[in-house]
C-alpha cells in the first residue's frame, strides 16, 4: 500500500475555537473588505498557497497582530471578533498563533466586538 502524505492543514468548525481572535483591518469601523480573501479581492497570491489565498489570516493574540500590521504596514487598526460557535472553518497556518479562517464576510463583520486603532 503506498505511503499517503501527512495533510497540510487540519480545518476545524467554529466549535473548536477557544477565546477571541484579531484581525489587520485598515481602520475603523472595519468594512466588508477587510474581511474579503485574496482570492475575491483579486489580490495575486502563491497558488501553491490556495487555502490560504481563500481565506482570511487571523491570530489568536492582539500584540501579534499590532505587531504584524507595523513590520508589514497591513492597516492601522486590529478588530477584535467573537467567533466561537460561529458557522466557520479554520486552520492553524503560518507562524505560531495564526489561523486563516473561511467565513463569509458579512459574516465576521458581524462578529466584530471591538475594534482599536494602533500606531
Amino acid at each position: 500500500m503506498p505511503h499517503e502524505p501527512a495533510p497540510l492543514y487540519l480545518v476545524f468548525d467554529g466549535a473548536a475555537l477557544e477565546g477571541l481572535l484579531y484581525r489587520i483591518v485598515k481602520r475603523c469601523p472595519p468594512v466588508l473588505d477587510d474581511f474579503r480573501s485574496y482570492e475575491v479581492l483579486g489580490i495575486p497570491y502563491d497558488r501553491r498557497d490556495f487555502f490560504r489565498g481563500t481565506g482570511v489570516s487571523m491570530h489568536v493574540s492582539r500584540k501579534r497582530s499590532e505587531a504584524v500590521a507595523r513590520r508589514f504596514r497591513r492597516g492601522r487598526a486590529v478588530a477584535t471578533l467573537s467567533l466561537r460557535g460561529a458557522p466557520i472553518a479554520w486552520t492553524r497556518s503560518g507562524a505560531r498563533g495564526h489561523l486563516t479562517v473561511w467565513a463569509p464576510p458579512e459574516l465576521l463583520l458581524r462578529a466584530v466586538v471591538q475594534c482599536d486603532e494602533h500606531e
